[in-house]
């Protein structure tokens, strides 16, 4: 709530003071990279799973992320950066306060074990004696030896992203500068999800699984001209029509649902080739322009 508020201050506040601040956190045409790592949240989702002798469909069910304690050896000893959630980009800013990126966003989604949900569906006894039933609902309790459910390798989203800049501060000799930014994202889910269903499963290969769109609010702070540092609130909505569970090419899983998350990343932004206009001398008194 806090973060909103102040998000919503510095959109205000820039509309009075971006004219006197550049348009975009870099020279246009400058490349820029980060890395950094992220919080997330998730919206309840309706699970479905089909296969040979079993169709049915898991409701409301509830998940949370699984955030690596922060540690410096934990998130800055090189062979670890990859197990925290991280994000990292590459992308440009081009002129008229926009920019283009390619990076990646790699949340961890995990279900809550042995919450209580209805099951809309049927499995027949030859799949599982303990849970067979007929074309029904019934209340389950999500107990290990009927599902678990993970994508921690993980929930990664491939987005292209296009954002737009409006300057809010910078010092007086201009090396620090402070821009919100608002922005749209989409591209593939490419998941690694770990699943045990009816006792069957598997840590599963990397898969596009579906795609995610939304949109991101955020401030960009410059310091020292070349490097930032970049605070992001992140929403998408997340489709995944075919989700790898048992190993099986016959068993799988669809869901839907909302994503959120916070991030927070330290990167560096220079200009690419092209040199920067040279100053033009002021005129000395007397002499004519």
């Amino acid at each position: 709530m806090i973060f909103r508020s102040f998000l919503y201050a510095a959109i205000l506040l820039g509309t009075n003071l971006s004219a006197q601040v550049p348009g975009t956190p870099a020279p246009n045409g400058s490349l820029f990279v980060y890395w950094g790592y992220n919080r997330a949240g998730y919206s309840w989702s309706d699970i479905h799973f089909n296969g040979p002798d079993y169709d049915f469909t898991l409701r409301h069910v509830e998940a949370k992320d699984r955030p690596v304690t922060f540690t410096l050896e934990g998130y800055f000893k090189p062979q670890n950066i990859w197990l925290p959630q991280y994000n990292y980009r590459v992308g440009w800013f081009l002129r008229d306060r926009w920019s283009v990126s390619l990076g990646l966003d790699h949340l961890k989604y995990v279900m809550v074990q042995d919450q209580t949900v209805r099951m809309d569906g049927y499995v027949n006894s030859s799949r599982s004696a303990n849970y067979a039933t007929g074309e029904a609902s019934q209340q389950v309790q999500l107990t290990n030896d009927l599902l678990t459910y993970e994508h921690t390798d993980g929930l990664n989203l491939l987005s292209v992203d296009i954002e737009h800049y409006d300057g809010l501060w910078a010092s007086a000799n201009g090396r620090q500068r402070l821009h919100v930014f608002e922005g749209i994202h989409a591209g593939p889910m490419i998941p690694r999800s770990d699943v045990r269903l009816f006792g069957v499963g598997m840590n599963n290969v990397f898969h596009v699984a579906g795609v995610g769109v939304g949109a991101q609010v955020g401030l960009h702070f410059t310091f020292l001209d070349h490097f930032f540092f970049r605070a992001t609130a992140k929403g998408s909505w997340i489709d995944l029509p075919s989700v790898l569970t048992t190993g099986t090419a016959d068993d799988r899983a669809s869901q839907h649902f909302w994503a959120y998350q916070g991030s927070f990343v330290f990167g560096g932004q220079f200009r690419v080739g092209g040199k920067k206009k040279e100053a033009v001398p002021s005129n000395r008194p007397g002499e004519l322009p």
